[in-house]
């Protein structure tokens, strides 16, 4: 299994186990049920919910991926613009971060099976 294709399954929110099923019934950008999680795999029936409160840890690493955000965002706003008004400054910190929530919610949750799900993840 290659590195590269783990990331992109990631990102795609497929299952950890087939690789094929979505975790997520709903696409990103529909913004009414971007939480609605399936319960288990449509394609090979892994459930995705391990144990009860386990995407609580998630959060952790939702907070990284914000701060990765808010610094690449910010380095780069003053960087590119050097800007005076700090006002300007806060803005393109923060707002960042706020347009990418559906899908730091999605991807922070991803990680968290992947990585602590206790799931098989080679393809089969």
């Amino acid at each position: 299994m290659d590195r590269m294709d783990t990331i992109k399954d990631i990102v795609q929110t497929k299952c950890p186990k087939c690789r094929k099923g979505n975790m997520f019934q709903y696409k990103t950008m529909n913004l009414l049920n971007m939480l609605k999680m399936n319960r288990s795999c449509p394609n090979c029936g892994q459930d995705f919910m391990p144990e009860p409160g386990f995407y609580f840890g998630a959060m952790y690493f939702s907070y990284a991926i914000n701060v990765a955000i808010m610094v690449t965002f910010g380095i780069a706003y003053e960087v590119l613009f050097n800007p005076e008004d700090l006002l300007l400054t806060l803005v393109s910190v923060f707002t960042p971060p706020l347009l990418f929530a559906p899908w730091n919610f999605r991807i922070s949750r991803a990680i968290m099976l992947y990585a602590l799900g206790g799931i098989d993840h080679s393809k089969k």
